[in-house]
């Protein structure tokens, strides 16, 4: 695969998981968050483990510890995605989870043991200034329990983009998406029997909502995603998710009626302009 393929596929992957925020909103209004993750990762595993049964003897003990590894970085974060979306509106979730792009090259600057760059320190700036806008209350800046949890989701996708752009050379990566999915899978339903009590899903809009986050979010979006990171960078898979939020946002508008303060708006523009900032300078560099 060729670099220019790999972006391609890698920019189609991370525009499936915008509609997530969506679709994971519909899912919440008929089952709880940690049992959504389970059943949806459950799924996802089995369909893939049919697809892709033959390779599954390819596993070793290197890619199995590697795979729950990134389970684990994973489920941190789809675990506060999908608890702050109980709390928050499906944009401002998407537009906070996805400030992970700049933690990924502030992350490798600190990795490198260099300071970061002008542009990143100005990109910095820029989304701080967008999300204290964004999170506006009335007259009073200051973030919700919600918006903490998913700026907190973002900070474990970014570690996962950074762990999956090593490991993803060092292991088959198709292989290695599918064992990931099923850890996924085990850390999602050991929660939700701590956590929560189950309930079975009795109506189609639930059902319809899970099984598209199965097959356009997880059997697509997560599994191919180290497929594509291995031909390319993860400075790069971090930029690609500037378009998660603009996705996330229209589909918000135009499903569940989601509207933006003028404040909001303008909080929302300023992370915008940052990740875009950092995502021209960061693919020149």
């Amino acid at each position: 695969m060729t670099q220019r393929s790999a972006d391609l596929l890698l920019l189609t992957v991370i525009a499936a998981r915008g509609t997530s925020y969506l679709l994971a909103k519909i899912g919440l209004g008929g089952i709880p968050p940690l049992e959504l993750l389970a059943v949806r990762f459950f799924l996802t595993t089995l369909i893939l483990c049919l697809i892709f049964h033959k390779r599954l003897g390819q596993m070793t003990k290197g890619l199995l510890k590697a795979a729950a590894g990134l389970g684990a970085f994973l489920f941190a974060c789809m675990a506060c995605e999908i608890i702050s979306l109980t709390m928050i509106a499906s944009s401002t979730a998407a537009f906070l989870e996805n400030t992970s792009s700049l933690w990924v090259l502030l992350l490798a600057a600190i990795a490198c043991r260099r300071w970061p760059q002008k542009h990143i320190i100005a990109a910095a700036v820029l989304l701080i200034i967008g999300i204290a806008l964004l999170t506006l209350h009335g007259s009073r800046l200051n973030l919700a329990p919600g918006e903490l949890i998913c700026l907190a989701g973002s900070v474990f996708y970014a570690f996962w983009i950074l762990f999956t752009a090593r490991l993803a050379r060092q292991h088959d990566p198709l292989l290695l998406g599918i064992v990931q999915m099923g850890f996924l899978a085990l850390y999602s339903a050991v929660s939700t029997a701590v956590f929560e009590t189950p309930l079975v899903p009795t109506d189609g809009t639930t059902w319809g909502a899970i099984l598209a986050l199965v097959f356009i979010c997880s059997v697509f979006g997560f599994t191919f995603q180290p497929v594509a990171q291995k031909y390319t960078t993860a400075e790069k898979a971090g930029l690609f998710t500037a378009f998660n939020p603009l996705i996330a946002s229209c589909l918000g508008f135009l499903f569940l009626g989601e509207t933006f303060s003028t404040a909001q708006l303008a909080g929302a523009a300023a992370i915008i302009v940052g990740l875009v900032l950092a995502a021209k300078k960061g693919t020149a560099a």
